[in-house]
């Protein structure tokens, strides 16, 4: 490979985890007595024909979405990872800020799989209280937190930042 993978897996996992939390707060939002009204003329004035029974569908496919963009993502972010824990050891702030946006990533992944399979077998994919806080309240601000760290190893550390180049370089 030419430079570091993992940069160009990331932004799909992020959307679709996105997406999925996102639909089930909505879901949540819409059949809650106290808030349906409020969901369903803010879709009817924007004008936006999307039936409110059709989110837990759409939420579900964007967990299985999530999980299978999610696997080249975690790889390719441990074939980085390895060589900087071999490399700086666990004391630098470089590779505390990598572990702890992989396990922020995994934790997410964990939440997804959950509801990816407790979901699996429910009609119309309809998510449970313990499905939307999970997907809603946890893995979205979990993942896009990891986002920020992640965006931090690139901007603030460098990480992956003329890898390729450094390869091709001659020492004398």
């Amino acid at each position: 490979m030419a430079g570091p993978i993992h940069p160009a897996t990331v932004h799909f996992p992020i959307t679709f985890i996105t997406l999925a939390g996102v639909l089930d707060l909505l879901h949540a939002a819409a059949t809650t007595p106290a808030t349906a009204g409020y969901v369903q003329s803010s879709l009817k004035s924007l004008e936006f024909a999307l039936p409110l029974d059709l989110l837990p569908t759409l939420s579900y496919y964007a967990t299985i979405i999530s999980l299978v963009t999610l696997a080249p993502a975690i790889l390719s972010g441990i074939a980085q990872l390895l060589p900087l824990i071999k490399r700086d050891g666990f004391g630098s702030s470089k590779v505390k800020t990598a572990v702890a946006h992989a396990a922020l990533n995994d934790i997410s992944a964990g939440l997804l799989a959950y509801n990816w399979q407790t979901r699996s077998t429910v009609l119309n994919y309809t998510p449970s209280t313990i499905n939307i806080a999970l997907s809603g309240a946890l893995a979205v601000p979990m993942v896009l937190y990891s986002a920020s760290l992640g965006g931090s190893l690139v901007y603030k550390y460098g990480m992956g930042i003329g890898s390729s180049t450094s390869r091709g370089k001659k020492t004398q």
